[in-house]
C-alpha cells in the first residue's frame, strides 16, 4: 500500500445540498495539484451514484496519479484514472490515488450529505458555509394582531399598524 501522510494544514471544504463539510487531505502530488486549482477559486462537480457505495464526478482536469490497489472505506476521497473524484460512503477495492478523508462523518451521514442523483458538490479551500439550511422546525410561528387585539391570519398585510410577535410594526 502506498504511503500518504496527512496534510493537516489544508482542509478541503465540500458543499452539497446547502451543507458544508470538511475533509483532511493527504500529502501527495495529486492533492498538491488539486490545491493549486482550488487556490484559483472553488470548483463544482456533478456527482452521480456508482455501485451503491460511492458518488463519482469528473474533475475539470486530470491530476497526477499514484494509483495503488487498496480498499476504500466510508469517508475516503479517491482519485480514479486521473480525473474522476470518488467519495465513498461504502467500501470497494480498486487501484486509486487517495486524496483525503471526510472529517467525523458516519457512512449514513455521508450518504445523506451526498443525497441526490446527480448531486452538485462545490470544492473549496475556504469555508463558504455562512448560509445555513433552515428547517421548518427552526421557523417560529409569527403571531400578528391588529390594534384592537384581533388575531390576523391573512397575508399579505394591508398598510397599517400591527403587533407582530409582541412588537409594534408599521406596514406601509
Amino acid at each position: 500500500m502506498a504511503s500518504c501522510s496527512v496534510n493537516s494544514q489544508v482542509k478541503l471544504y465540500l458543499t452539497a445540498n446547502g451543507v458544508t463539510k470538511t475533509a483532511t487531505l493527504v500529502e501527495n502530488s495529486a492533492t498538491a495539484e488539486l490545491i493549486s486549482i482550488l487556490e484559483e477559486g472553488p470548483i463544482t462537480l456533478s456527482m452521480t451514484e456508482n455501485g451503491g457505495f460511492e458518488k463519482v464526478g469528473n474533475l475539470p482536469q486530470s491530476l497526477p496519479t499514484s494509483d495503488v490497489r487498496q480498499t476504500a472505506q466510508s469517508g475516503d476521497i479517491m482519485l480514479y484514472i486521473g480525473n474522476v473524484m470518488c467519495i465513498f460512503y461504502g467500501s470497494n477495492t480498486w487501484a486509486y490515488t487517495k486524496l483525503g478523508t471526510m472529517d467525523d462523518m458516519t457512512s449514513s451521514q455521508i450518504k445523506e450529505f451526498l443525497s441526490g442523483n446527480p448531486v452538485s458538490i462545490s470544492l473549496s479551500l475556504e469555508d463558504k458555509a455562512e448560509v445555513r439550511q433552515v428547517r421548518f422546525s427552526d421557523v417560529k410561528e409569527e403571531k400578528i394582531y391588529d390594534l384592537k387585539g384581533n388575531l390576523i391570519s391573512q397575508r399579505p398585510l394591508l398598510a397599517g399598524v400591527y403587533i407582530i410577535n409582541g412588537k409594534k410594526t408599521i406596514i406601509k
